[in-house]
């Protein structure tokens, strides 16, 4: 049943992540930072944000056995990607944008932990 629900919720989180990624994307292209890439960074930090509510909300309840196959493994891991990231990444250091290479890995990290921060503490009983 887990394989069944990772699949429902991966393929609608992938489907999700291009849509919005694709939306933002298009956003950008018409500002001078059209080459940087806002719409795989847009979804990676939702991604932490909801995964830290996720996981927070949870932190002291017993979750139904479909919550975290279908959203964090499935719905969570397809909307988020690391592989884009880095494959980004690579487009941006072949291209010599180096300045916007360290912005966007800076910005995915640092931004990525305090999301993951953010979404526990506005779910988590104990640190209201």
């Amino acid at each position: 049943m887990n394989v069944l629900l990772v699949f429902l919720g991966g393929g609608l989180g992938s489907i999700a992540r291009l849509g919005l990624s694709t939306l933002v994307q298009n956003l950008a292209t018409k500002t001078a930072l059209h080459r940087f890439p806002f719409g795989i960074l847009t979804c990676n930090l939702i991604g932490c944000f909801l995964t830290g509510c996720l996981f927070g909300y949870f932190a002291h309840k017993t979750a139904p056995p479909w919550v975290f196959p279908l959203l964090a493994t499935g719905f969570l891991g397809g909307f988020t990607t690391f592989s884009t990231f880095a494959k980004d990444c690579h487009i941006l250091w072949n291209s010599q944008l180096t300045g916007q290479l360290m912005i966007q890995i800076a910005l995915s990290l640092l931004l990525g932990l305090l999301a993951v921060s953010l979404g526990i503490k506005l779910t988590h009983p104990s640190t209201h």
